[in-house]
């Protein structure tokens, strides 16, 4: 089952996450329905093991709008987790993530596979692709003809606690796309 939602999910997904308004009865070029954007984030402090870490991620992506309310894309993840205490560590992951998204005028429905490569509980010295699919909604705050403030409340439907990848299930994201 959840190979054949991957497969779908990466045909469907060619191109990203923002949207910008248009007329279903005007003839949009290549470049009015393509778009890009993204995020990046910081955070800090003691994770749940009790170790301090700094957090930073760059989340960049690029979509087409396949109709005015429908698109999709793909977004590329690299993020490092470095501890300080009680050891010196760093943690790099990067994956990719395609994703589908339908706009209800500034509300949106939103999905996303999201395939990870980050070293392993285990041994650090060996990685390991972990898989997510991230279902859920969003809020679009337009700032532009073209440019947005996102908001987003996600769930993956595939968590596992037992992988120890993820810290929970939920993701919340802010994102700007152009």
């Amino acid at each position: 089952m959840r190979s054949g939602i991957v497969i779908v999910l990466m045909i469907i997904s060619i191109a990203s996450w923002g949207q910008r308004d248009g007329d279903e009865t005007s003839s949009w070029s290549f470049k009015d329905r393509v778009y890009t954007g993204g995020g990046f984030g910081l955070s800090g402090g003691t994770d749940s093991y009790g170790n301090r870490y700094f957090y930073f991620a760059v989340n960049p992506i690029v979509g087409y709008m396949v109709t005015s309310k429908f698109s999709v894309g793909t977004g590329v993840t690299w993020q490092r987790f470095a501890y300080s205490d009680p050891i010196k560590l760093n943690i790099d992951q990067y994956g990719i993530s395609p994703f589908m998204r339908y706009n209800f005028d500034q509300l949106f429905a939103y999905g996303e596979y999201m395939l990870i490569n980050t070293p392993t509980f285990v041994n650090i010295n060996q990685r390991k692709n972990y898989d997510r699919l991230l279902l859920g909604l969003g809020y679009r705050q337009p700032i532009g003809p073209r440019s947005a403030v996102n908001l987003m409340a996600l769930y993956d439907v595939i968590y596992d606690s037992k992988e120890r990848a993820f810290a929970s299930p939920w993701v919340f994201r802010v994102f700007f796309t152009l």
